[in-house]
């Protein structure tokens, strides 16, 4: 035999196919375009052993490990998602593409993140693969800053990620980062305190009018108001802050988590904590009510600009448990949830009590509701001596029980005219997390 008839196709399949696997998807590309049995080898075996081998090394995520177990039966096409993937990647990281690519480049890395796989029991400090590719993505290109991403709908997908990131990847330390941290917290402080954005139609929270959807737009800017404001004073509060990253969008990533009881999917019971920020009432009569009418209220931005100004952030102490739907007390007259299309997700009723500066109590009675869009949502209402105050309407950020918690806006309960309005951001802690209730911090 001569020594040119022993050459690469002599080589049993499984063997070719362990040494592809060896090589980057774009180098399988490439191959596959050489001849036909190039292309055969490839793209032709139904297994897809050589595309599920490769996604695998990437690394991705097993989209086949679920908190029920190991499942092979899950329908899952590998060779389309890692070549999805890898050409976001590319498009990310060149500087030359156009807006439908970076649209589409946006689109995956968002289904990446949201396609995490939960948390497992046993495997809580077992980071997901694809979060860190995503994060890695953004991190070492200029996609979260896209000037195309201003225009919508694609700007909706942009805020969403944003608001999963909270800020962690936007840089700060030079002069170009400081002027750019400072115009995204006043247009974030401009959306979060326009009252007008708060009423019926988009149920006194961040959602869109028409549709009901999540508006992740005004999400986003509820995340950007707290992390500054939380930035500006690092040694208050001691370790109580939100977890900010990919990785805490996670579901079940909240404490105690991964070991819910069955009545409690969106893991309601326990201790959690809770940041509100709120304006001078003056200051927010001020920028709602004095320009509207003669400017755009956009333009009365520059209260936000004054030395002068400050904002006031309060930290708050909850314990919730579950209760009946029966048990609601009769002052609760907020609109229920309805019941989710989704039977493993029934809507839950909650109540408990919260306490902040001077130890002043409240008690606490609401509502947990799967969204059709797969969206956690909560809603309620703190009272005292049986008569609602302050209502708050917002969102699970990530998966169910993500430990990134909920973020959303508060707003008078029996909504006057000219009621304050705010953000606030909740999440869960470990039963054994110390108490940090502090005063009333002014934000310069």
């Amino acid at each position: 035999m001569s020594a040119s008839s022993v050459g690469f196709w002599s080589v049993p399949t499984e063997i070719a196919e362990q040494a592809l696997v060896l090589c980057h998807p774009r180098d399988i590309a490439s191959f596959a375009q050489t001849c036909r049995a190039a292309w055969s080898l490839t793209n032709d075996a139904a297994d897809q052993y050589l595309w599920r081998q490769l996604f695998l090394l990437f690394p991705f995520d097993d989209p086949r490990e679920t908190r029920q177990g190991f499942r092979e039966d899950i329908q899952f096409d590998w060779r389309t998602e890692l070549q999805r993937r890898v050409r976001a990647e590319l498009i990310a990281r060149s500087g030359q593409s156009t807006p439908e690519d970076l649209h589409a480049a946006l689109v995956t890395l968002l289904d990446v993140a949201r396609s995490a796989p939960p948390v497992i029991q046993g495997r809580e400090f077992v980071p997901s693969f694809g979060l860190l590719w995503v994060t890695d993505v953004l991190a070492s290109t200029n996609m979260l800053q896209a000037p195309y991403f201003t225009q919508r709908p694609t700007y909706q997908k942009l805020a969403r990620l944003r608001s999963y990131l909270a800020l962690t990847l936007d840089k700060y330390d030079d002069e170009e980062g400081k002027s750019r941290m400072k115009s995204i917290r006043t247009r974030s402080r401009c959306r979060v305190y326009d009252l007008s954005q708060y009423n019926r139609d988009n149920d006194w929270g961040p959602f869109m009018r028409k549709t009901g959807e999540v508006d992740w737009s005004h999400i986003e800017c509820i995340v950007n108001v707290i992390t500054c404001n939380l930035m500006d004073h690092t040694r208050h509060f001691g370790d109580t802050r939100p977890p900010c990253s990919l990785e805490a969008t996670r579901a079940y990533s909240a404490p105690h988590a991964t070991a819910l009881a069955l009545h409690d999917w969106a893991g309601v019971e326990g201790n959690w904590r809770r940041i509100v920020s709120f304006m001078d009432y003056r200051d927010l009569f001020a920028f709602n009510f004095s320009t509207r009418g003669h400017v755009d209220i956009a333009q009365g931005s520059s209260i936000f600009e004054d030395p002068q100004f400050s904002e006031a952030t309060r930290l708050i102490e909850l314990k919730l448990h579950l209760t009946s739907p029966d048990a609601v007390p009769k002052y609760y007259t907020l609109d229920r949830f309805p019941q989710s299309e989704d039977t493993k997700y029934p809507t839950l009723y909650f109540s408990g009590s919260s306490h902040g500066i001077q130890g002043r109590e409240a008690t606490i009675v609401g509502s947990v509701y799967m969204g059709n869009d797969g969206v956690v949502r909560w809603r309620f209402v703190s009272a005292r001596e049986a008569r609602m105050q302050w209502s708050s309407e917002g969102v699970q950020i990530g998966g169910i029980a993500s430990a990134m918690g909920v973020v959303g806006a508060w707003a008078g309960a029996h909504r006057e005219r000219g009621d304050p309005a705010g953000p606030f951001w909740l999440w869960k802690v470990p039963d054994d997390h110390p108490t940090s209730v502090r005063a009333l911090i002014p934000i310069t």
